[in-house]
């Protein structure tokens, strides 16, 4: 027997269909992370001090630890100004970070006093930052050391290494073809350490994020002892050249570190020097009362210019800075670092820094000094 079977009208409805979706999130239009080194010449407190010295006079030992006040972490939006370099919506954004630092002092290992004291600085960042945006910034580590030496007195010097992530972002709405997700199972995780990654976003404003490629990129590293030139001069038109006050040839510690255009990109460039005097050292011509003064000194290079290639084995690059010089007012200064890979014993690296008080040079081999690390190469070959 034939059946007659009758055509199904319409569908059936999905219950979970695909379909358009306004929804509201968060945009990053640019994000940028900095690294920033300050040594800071810390006065004990005089109670703290008695203790000290106390252990000391019993032929004690004394040390030194620090770490960082969590909850004691700021950083804030000092203001922005507009710059042209072609991006619209592009700013200079000024920003204020401080850190809290507990300093602990051990007399044969054992607890003896602590003090807690601010630790901060002032710098710049080119941002896509347009109006209707908003600075989101964060300081996602911190790094300490603390160094104590009875030829320092009542001074003990922090190491603090401050990394902060800017982002500029705004609460947009988005149409997206969405539907309602449940959760997953989840995954077991083995035993073992992990470390997260720092995230990566892409880029919001390719015209100068990231940077172009270089043709050339270098690196160099030195910690140790250093004999450098100091001429300190009045600020005036024209600059240091206008009146020399004194030349000296400073002895003391460095922590130099220059990263020029690291995997080819100008953004991934550094320079932070870290200059330590000797305590007692008598800078020689023309002594004045000037002569006397702590010519301890940092450097935190902010922009950066194309560097040059020089020969097959250097390069030069020129940009500007921050110069702060120990118990001074932090100046804008132009640098000049050229850097030659010559391995096994022919690597040097040499920088000129230039404020309106003082024309600061390093001149570093890694025949003088030893553990001096300088590396060179062409983009072309990478």
């Amino acid at each position: 027997m034939q059946k007659r079977i009758k055509a199904i009208q319409g569908q059936q409805v999905d219950p979970n269909p695909i379909g358009p979706e306004c929804i509201r999130v968060t945009k990053i239009y640019d994000w940028v992370t900095l690294t920033n080194r300050e040594r800071s010449n810390v006065t004990i407190p005089e109670e703290c001090l008695d203790q000290i010295t106390e252990c000391l006079e019993e032929g004690n030992t004394i040390s030194v630890t620090c770490s960082e006040v969590v909850a004691g972490r700021s950083c804030d939006l000092v203001g922005a100004v507009p710059t042209d370099i072609g991006v619209p919506g592009a700013q200079i954004v000024t920003l204020a970070f401080q850190v809290q630092i507990n300093v602990q002092f051990l007399c044969n290992g054992a607890p003896l006093c602590s003090f807690v004291t601010p630790v901060g600085y002032v710098d710049d960042v080119i941002l896509c930052f347009p109006e209707g945006t908003e600075i989101n910034c964060q300081i996602y580590q911190v790094q300490c050391n603390a160094v104590y030496n009875q030829m320092l007195g009542n001074v003990v010097v922090l190491d603090v290494v401050i990394c902060p992530s800017i982002r500029v972002e705004a609460e947009v709405a988005l149409e997206v073809e969405a539907r309602f997700c449940g959760p997953r199972q989840i995954i077991p995780i083995p035993e073992q350490e992990v470390a997260c990654p720092f995230p990566e976003f892409p880029p919001q404003c390719p015209t100068f994020f990231p940077a172009p490629s270089t043709v050339v990129q270098g690196a160099a590293e030195y910690t140790g002892p250093v004999t450098l030139s100091y001429i300190e001069g009045a600020a005036a038109t024209g600059g240091i050249a206008a009146r020399q006050v004194f030349t000296t040839t400073p002895t003391g510690e460095i922590d130099f570190t220059a990263l020029i255009a690291d995997d080819c990109n100008l953004a991934n460039s550094r320079i932070q020097i870290n200059f330590l005097e000797t305590p007692g050292a008598t800078p020689t011509p023309m002594a004045t009362p000037e002569d006397e003064l702590d010519q301890s000194f940092t450097f935190t290079a902010t922009d950066f210019n194309q560097p040059t290639p020089v020969g097959t084995n250097g390069l030069t690059v020129t940009g500007t800075g921050i110069f702060s010089p120990s118990g001074g007012v932090s100046e804008n200064a132009t640098f000049t670092l050229t850097m030659t890979d010559v391995d096994p014993v022919g690597d040097s690296a040499t920088i000129t820094i230039t404020s309106a008080t003082a024309i600061v040079t390093i001149a570093l081999t890694d025949v003088t000094n030893v553990g001096l690390e300088v590396e060179v190469a062409p983009c072309s070959s990478l």
